[in-house]
């Protein structure tokens, strides 16, 4: 299969919607009891409310990956000029990482990453940041093979 990396255009919002809700479902925590339908209807408006907004901004670098068909495969979110809120050093952050289950292990998410990286470092900026949920093991492996290292740990408490 040829996969084509390229920067995504307001006419696929409605796609990567669709694709990140489809994915959202390896983001939720073990701790956390919600409803899935409720989960994707939201994620779904989110992503398109959001993108309409972002996508054609200079410092937003979102990239798709489709077959030679159009097929989408995948998609990365991300901009540059985040703040680390501890050091105050300027970076590029990946917000989104969608990657459609029938075409998983085949370095599409890989493939993403390596382009945003390299928008990341044209625009001047040494670090990528990212969250990634503990127990989607498959995604902290993926992290951790291209590099990624923990830095710090979120929490949460359920209190009822």
């Amino acid at each position: 299969m040829n996969i084509i990396i390229r920067r995504a255009e307001t006419k696929d919002i409605k796609r990567m919607a669709q694709l990140a809700a489809l994915c959202i479902e390896d983001s939720i925590p073990p701790t956390r009891e919600v409803s899935l339908k409720n989960l994707k209807q939201a994620r779904i408006i989110d992503i398109e409310t959001s993108l309409a907004k972002i996508i054609n901004l200079s410092h937003i670098g979102i990239y798709l990956a489709e077959d030679e068909k159009g097929n989408l495969l995948g998609h990365l979110m991300g901009y540059v000029g985040d703040i680390e809120s501890v050091t105050g050093e300027p970076q590029g952050w990946i917000f989104d990482l969608s990657v459609d289950p029938k075409y998983r292990r085949r370095g599409i998410a890989r493939r993403l990453v390596e382009k945003f990286t390299e928008f990341v470092k044209k625009a001047g900026y040494k670090f990528i940041g990212l969250l990634v949920t503990s127990s989607n093991k498959a995604a902290v492996a993926l992290y951790e093979n291209l590099g990624f290292v923990e830095e710090r740990k979120r929490m949460a408490k359920r209190l009822f």
